[in-house]
């Protein structure tokens, strides 16, 4: 298999070997071809739903991830400024023509199974900040492949980069129709005075809200003509499969686990498992009316 051998320098951890104030200052001055190129090659059409206004200064771009392709595209082109994008896409940098664009457009690599490397992502990240850049990170870590969820629970760099460096965040949210990907971008999101928890519950809501927006300007249809006689389970699987056919590189296995568990939810799923195996009775029948908090 063909390697893109001067790329591999990116799968370094040392942030000083991986991020330099010139790479930063040469992204910049082509960012506008990255961003006329970078939505169209999506092969979907792109559509500015909202766009509040951008402060002066390094920020964090925090991006939905319903999709794939559309979602980094699109962000990257309706983000109005340059940014180096968070991804694990390690296969797609070092073994398709797409690593190449991924390089000029400016991209942070992060192994989700190496603690070491997550570590220096956040140290990457802080340096590009440090040299006047802005970062662009997928909060959720994978697709949202979820048929109930808005957003789905986010992992912490994205909360501890803003914290420790003191700059906004700008929530972006997205949603694909009809091979078009509709962009929202809010208000900046400053974290500082919250608690993890706090903030990541900000951030979230501010994601779920933008793309609740969408949804309901751009989402319009009904259930019988959505589902055109099929059960919603079985649409939804279809339409997943569907799209996941379309993509050079999936991951099933990594795509499915890795969304962010915290300590609640698998406390919660231990307590349902053993619900399985318990006979009701009326000693017992005040388990089955308890509720996730």
């Amino acid at each position: 298999m063909k390697i893109n051998r001067p790329l591999k320098y990116l799968t370094r951890n040392e942030p000083q070997k991986t991020i330099s104030k010139h790479g930063i200052v040469y992204r910049r001055l082509i960012y506008p071809i990255i961003r006329r190129l970078s939505g169209p090659i999506s092969g979907a059409k792109g559509v500015l739903v909202r766009s509040e206004f951008l402060p002066k200064g390094p920020k964090i771009f925090a991006v939905t991830h319903t999709y794939s392709r559309e979602d980094i595209s699109w962000g990257i082109s309706f983000a109005d400024e340059q940014s180096f994008l968070i991804t694990n896409a390690y296969q797609e940098l070092l073994y398709t023509s797409d690593g190449w664009a991924l390089w000029a457009s400016g991209i942070i690599l992060v192994d989700r199974y190496d603690k070491e490397n997550r570590r220096a992502s956040i140290e990457k990240a802080k340096r590009v900040i440090e040299f006047g850049g802005n970062v662009m990170i997928f909060p959720e870590a994978t697709w949202n492949q979820s048929p109930n969820l808005l957003v789905q629970k986010l992992y912490p760099g994205v909360y501890r980069i803003a914290k420790q460096t003191r700059v906004p965040i700008i929530p972006i949210s997205t949603m694909v129709y009809d091979d078009i990907c509709y962009v929202s971008r809010g208000e900046p999101i400053y974290v500082d005075d919250y608690d993890q928890q706090e903030g990541l519950s900000i951030i979230r809501d501010s994601l779920a809200t933008l793309k609740w927006e969408i949804m309901e300007e751009y989402g319009k249809t009904t259930r019988k003509e959505l589902l055109n006689g099929m059960l919603p389970d079985e649409y939804w699987n279809d339409h997943l499969e569907d799209y996941i056919a379309k993509q050079t590189i999936y991951e099933r296995e990594e795509e499915n686990h890795a969304r962010f568990i915290d300590a609640s939810d698998i406390e919660y799923e231990q307590y349902l498992h053993h619900m399985d195996s318990i006979m009701p009775r009326c000693e017992n029948a005040f388990l089955f009316n308890k509720k996730k908090p």
